[in-house]
């Protein structure tokens, strides 16, 4: 097999296995919803709030890793793309660190 279609096989496989980590978060964030609506439900004002509060920050989390998951499958698959068609971008960002932190320590 090719080089070219050994990473269009990657390419797919990640792409699958990303958007399933992105729909079990997703799945995890309903059914937190789903439990807190129940248990809002059953209680009073001051526990509400509470309740609230956690939820609001389950929600977040939930949401940050759903950001940090997509950023690295699209950053993953426009990387494979770029290198599948000679263009190296990885390292030319990685030399442009490089010489950014050598400038920085020699003065």
């Amino acid at each position: 097999m090719s080089d070219r279609l050994l990473m269009a096989i990657g390419m797919i496989v990640g792409f699958v296995f990303g958007f399933n980590g992105i729909a079990t978060l997703f799945n995890l964030m309903t059914h937190t919803l789903t439990e807190a609506q129940a248990q809002l439900a059953q209680i009073g004002a001051v526990s509400t709030l509470v309740l609230f509060l956690i939820v609001v920050g389950i929600i977040i989390k939930v949401r940050v890793l759903s950001s940090l998951i997509i950023g690295a499958v699209i950053g993953a698959v426009l990387n494979t793309i770029l290198e599948m068609n000679g263009i190296h971008i990885m390292n030319e960002i990685y030399s442009i660190i490089l010489q950014l932190l050598r400038s920085s320590v020699s003065f």
